[in-house]
């Protein structure tokens, strides 16, 4: 499969250094990075589900075209899938995107979130390039 060159690739990072966690969103087509949140020190699977659920929300907000979301992260897709984290640590972001999935899943279920292959395609371009 080609590379992807539509839709919204999210990522995030973590540093242990810094105690942060951030994530953000890039529209494929323009190379443009649609969305950016620093959390604070958290875990890079909160960053990761974050994302995701960020690049939705622009998705319904602006009726972005496709309705595709990339991300590597495993963990993010699974929780996506489940409209549940299975996060022990105590976040409000987390439950206000577990809230905005289940009230608008008619709509976030139109929306597909795709595994990014970083073995096929390169890291996505929304890494944060701090390996």
């Amino acid at each position: 499969m080609e590379r992807p060159h539509r839709g919204i690739a999210t990522d995030a990072a973590h540093s242990t250094k810094n105690n942060i966690t951030e994530y953000q969103g890039i529209n494929l087509e323009t190379g443009e990075r649609i969305f950016y949140r620093n959390l604070g020190n958290q875990t890079v699977n909160i960053g990761e589900f974050l994302g995701v659920v960020e690049a939705a929300k622009y998705i319904i907000e602006n009726d972005f075209q496709p309705r595709t979301i990339y991300t590597d992260s495993m963990t993010a897709i699974a929780w996506w899938n489940a409209k549940h984290t299975a996060s022990n640590k105590k976040n409000r972001e987390l439950q206000k995107a577990e809230i905005f999935l289940k009230a608008l899943s008619a709509d976030v279920d139109s929306i597909k979130v795709i595994h990014w292959d970083n073995r096929t395609w390169g890291e996505t371009p929304a890494d944060f390039g701090n390996k």
